[in-house]
């Protein structure tokens, strides 16, 4: 009992003392009565020094951490025992580091000073005499916690430091306490961070972000290892770099002179000191921790880390072998050989420099150009030394230089604001913009042209001359002719239309086979959506209407409006639209009356004007051009119910409307051709048919777009096959159906074998189909950030491609995540539809051995890897085959030949030859 009493006694006076010098301030060091493993160096508090202590026996010069050892040697910072030597193999005691620490903040002095009678809570056998002062002057400094730190009965002073204490030491030292603490919360990175105290893992994170502590190499930071004393060197001197006030010994800034063994170092405040190296001084490089240096080897104008001790230098570090330039950039107005003197313009003032005899001038490349070869208006880099006044300059880089040559491109657009014009180059497919000036003219042949006729698409020839635009030769309109006006009438026969053009002067044109209607927004329809009243722009080829861009509608056009009444004695007819409101129209002689697409007679027609019914009605003033029975009804997706059965959808007045469906409705999409209500989704364009009585939707059909590729064409029979992303063939007929190539309308001979087609749907019915561009080749880089990929094409061209923000990325059928999953070598086909959209599709490689080629099919033969391996593949229509660059022969291919093969829907599209 009597044990117990006093054990409990002796835990209440410690815990009593702790909490007595945690409270207090500050805390004192007890009077150092030993020797410990200091000496008489001097010290980073300025204390004087016979000796500076450069090496240590047991750290021969080929040790990894040499470099950080001897630098804080020479700094006083750690020391060797009674026999010189520094075991840095040893694991370092906590009480050593923070010697250490305290040294390292320059606080030793203050740190013994502090011999006042204050006891710290460690036995006298944890703690060295020697330590003590440091170890309570450290916790008046706020480096330790006591209540952290102490723990009765267990060592403190003698235990082995850990990795993540020392972490937290460090940190704490080099005054970055407080960023440490807005990382606690942030995990580390490492695979072992959940054994990392909590309290430790801010500090790590600092120190990994300052580069001062880094982990193993099996990723893991082992929180609890030891660290030995030759890491504990590399960490503090790695971490000085981020002491607000360094050690007095230390000198940093670039040689001035070198006299012999004299320096004469400049610091960046421009103060200038003189040190005398010692014979015995070691210098490094900052490259690596081992290269040692010689004394040659300091060059005039290194920036330099020296340790100096009364002017003696011991200690050298070069960190930047660069010498220091100053620079000025600029458009160069002229360069006079004779005198060597180069002027140039920035900011609207004008400059001139005097040029070094042995200038060099350089491209951004580094390739080298003569003096003489320099152009005026080139943009150009001078620079010359920083650290001598009356430098010459010594460097020309040439940044840019004014922009000579003759493009021959498709017109884009012109900018009369900004004096500019935008041009596709027909070599590189990359869109251009030049600078014109009022001196630029523009031809075509030898007669001028107005660029209000330039239309995009149109080819033209632009001459630049220092960087600006001389002459545009407008080579060829796609468009033989353009008009516009509002359209009076289409033929019975849908074969001629008639405009009222702005000066009332009539005009009738044919329309062609292939005739493109644009309704906007890239929606594409044809000759029966066109309407009278309608504001027109036609373009004309060859006597014939090819394409029709409906403008702003100057007439009624009512979709699914509800009829009122109809009095068949007057002809009169009165609606209520889809916002609600009552028009009245009149039916006369001319109004054409349908049932869907069939026109009846009115006698015929009336039955279906009866109250409650819905029609879609064209109009003009008060009088009925057209009315149609209707049948069925479209729009965007609002909302769908498949418990009540009822679908919203928003109709392109931007009104939302809401229908009943049978309960077994027909939902279909080219995806997916027998689908359910609960199938749709919010966003999607439907069509849905209505049943005879108006009242409920028996059918949906889905608009999707599907990005195919061409099998095969007939242009007799106007078909075509294609290969979709599933790998299914299927044949559609185009007759009737519209085809265009970057808005212009286009007939099937337009389409291409094996290349990449977009087909609209709406349900499994094509409605409109667009010839598009495919962009192949080997990626050379990716930027996911900005949406660009750069690759080497088939032509061995590079291009980089702009993706924009609509991108889907697929292997076959499957899409992936982003474009930040390709990588250089992959092979890619990028494809961009007239709608914005942007599909990139990763196309894989695999070795093969050839067997043989059939010249005569196309067809080239592997050998079998597997016994379900397809042997026999036909050459896609554009199929590149290389070895390196050079393009070779598929005949060149023997039996034997082991390939890197590249298939596109089923066909070879590369083979890669070693």
């Amino acid at each position: 009992m009597k044990r117990k009493m006093k054990k409990t006694l002796k835990m209440a006076v410690a815990y009593s003392l702790v909490s007595t010098m945690v409270m207090a301030a500050p805390v004192y060091a007890a009077e150092n009565g030993s020797t410990g493993n200091t000496n008489n160096s001097q010290n980073s508090s300025g204390s004087t020094s016979t000796t500076i202590k450069l090496s240590f026996p047991d750290v021969p010069a080929t040790h990894w951490a040499i470099k950080h050892v001897t630098k804080l040697a020479v700094e006083g910072i750690v020391e060797g025992d009674d026999l010189g030597r520094f075991a840095p193999e040893s694991a370092v005691s906590q009480q050593d580091v923070i010697i250490m620490a305290i040294r390292m903040m320059g606080l030793e002095s203050a740190a013994q000073q502090n011999k006042n009678s204050a006891v710290l809570p460690f036995a006298q056998d944890d703690l060295r005499n020697d330590a003590r002062p440091y170890v309570a002057y450290a916790v008046n400094q706020g480096l330790l916690d006591l209540q952290e730190e102490y723990t009765p009965g267990k060592k403190w002073g003698t235990r082995e430091a850990a990795r993540e204490w020392v972490a937290k030491i460090v940190i704490r030292a080099i005054g970055k306490k407080q960023e440490a603490l807005a990382k606690s919360q942030t995990p580390t990175s490492f695979a072992d961070n959940d054994k990392i105290p909590s309290g430790s893992a801010g500090y790590i994170n600092e120190a990994l972000s300052l580069g001062i502590v880094n982990g193993f190499e099996d990723n893991t930071f082992r929180p609890a290892g030891s660290v030995t004393r030759a890491q504990m060197a590399t960490f503090w001197s790695r971490a000085e770099n981020y002491l607000a006030n360094p050690s007095s010994r230390v000198l940093k800034g670039t040689v001035m002179s070198i006299n012999g063994n004299k320096l004469t170092i400049r610091d960046s405040a421009g103060q200038t000191k003189d040190v005398q190296m010692s014979t015995s001084a070691v210098y490094y490089t900052v490259k690596d921790d081992t290269t040692r240096l010689s004394s040659s080897d300091v060059k005039l104008y290194n920036e330099v880390y020296l340790l100096q001790s009364q002017g003696v230098g011991y200690f050298l570090e070069v960190t930047n072998t660069e010498v220091p330039m100053k620079s000025f950039e600029g458009r160069l107005v002229s360069v006079n050989i004779n005198d060597l003197t180069a002027s140039i313009e920035m900011n609207g003032s004008y400059y001139t420099y005097e040029l070094a005899s042995n200038v060099s001038v350089r491209d951004l490349n580094g390739a080298g150009l003569s003096l003489g070869s320099l152009l005026e208006n080139s943009v150009i880099e001078l620079k010359k030394h920083a650290l001598i006044d009356d430098a010459k300059v010594s460097q020309i880089i040439v940044k840019k230089v004014p922009l000579n040559k003759t493009v021959n491109a498709a017109f884009q657009s012109f900018d009369p604001s900004a004096m500019t014009v935008t041009v596709k180059d027909k070599d590189t497919g990359a869109d251009d913009v030049y600078q014109i000036s009022d001196k630029s003219i523009i031809v075509q042949g030898d007669k001028p042209f107005d660029p209000i006729n330039l239309f995009p698409g149109d080819i033209v020839r632009v001459v630049v001359k220092n960087d600006k635009v001389t002459s545009v030769e407008v080579v060829q309109q796609i468009v033989e002719k353009r008009d516009s006006g509002k359209l009076l009438s289409v033929s019975e026969d849908k074969t001629i239309v008639t405009i009222q053009k702005a000066n009332d002067e009539l005009a009738s044109y044919k329309v062609s086979d292939k005739l493109l209607v644009v309704l906007g927004s890239n929606q594409y329809g044809s000759v029966k959506d066109l309407m009278p009243g309608d504001e027109v722009k036609l373009e004309i080829n060859q006597n014939k209407v090819d394409k029709v861009t409906i403008g702003s509608r100057t007439i009624d056009n009512l979709t699914l409006a509800t009829i009122e009444d109809y009095n068949a004695e007057k002809k009169y007819l009165i609606l209520k639209d889809d916002l609600g409101k009552l028009k009245i129209y009149t039916i006369t002689d001319t109004t054409t009356l349908k049932y869907d697409d069939n026109a009846l007679p009115l006698d015929s027609f009336k039955t279906y004007l009866a109250k409650g019914k819905r029609v879609n009605v064209v109009a003009s003033q008060d009088k009925l051009i057209s009315i149609q029975f209707a049948t069925k009804m479209e729009g965007t997706i609002v909302s769908v119910s498949a418990t009540t059965g009822e679908v919203t959808i928003k109709t392109a007045n931007g009104v939302s409307q809401t229908y009943k469906t049978v309960s077994n409705v027909y939902v279909s999409r080219y995806s997916q051709s027998i689908g359910k209500l609960s199938d749709l989704k919010a966003g999607e364009f439907v069509r849905g048919f209505f049943d005879s009585t108006q009242e409920n939707v028996v059918s949906l059909s889905v608009r999707e777009t599907q990005l195919v590729h061409t099998v095969s064409v007939d242009s007799s029979t106007n078909t075509v096959t294609v290969k979709d992303s599933a790998g299914s063939n299927k044949s559609y007929s185009l007759f009737s159906v519209p085809l265009h190539h970057n808005g212009t309308a286009v007939g099937t001979s337009s389409i291409q074998l094996d290349e990449p087609l977009q087909m609209n749907f709406i349900g499994s019915s094509l409605e409109s189909a667009q010839v598009v561009d495919g962009i192949r080749g080997k990626v050379s880089s990716v930027d996911a950030a900005a949406g660009k990929i750069t690759l080497i094409d088939y032509a061995n061209k590079t291009q980089v491609v702009e993706l924009g923000t609509n991108v889907t990325v697929l292997s076959g059928a499957t899409a992936l995540a982003s474009i930040a999953v390709l990588n250089p070598e992959d092979r890619i086909e990028i494809v961009k539809s007239a709608d914005g959209k942007t599909t990139v599709l990763l196309i894989t490689g695999s070795q093969w051995t050839v067997q043989s080629y059939d010249a005569g099919t196309k067809e080239i033969t592997f050998m079998r890897r597997t016994i379900s391996d397809k042997p026999n593949y036909f050459l896609h229509a554009k199929a590149y085959l290389h070895q390196g660059t050079q393009v070779i022969a598929p005949t060149s291919l023997v039996a034997g030949d082991v390939v890197t093969v590249y298939f596109l829907n089923d066909k070879v599209l590369e083979i890669a030859k070693p």
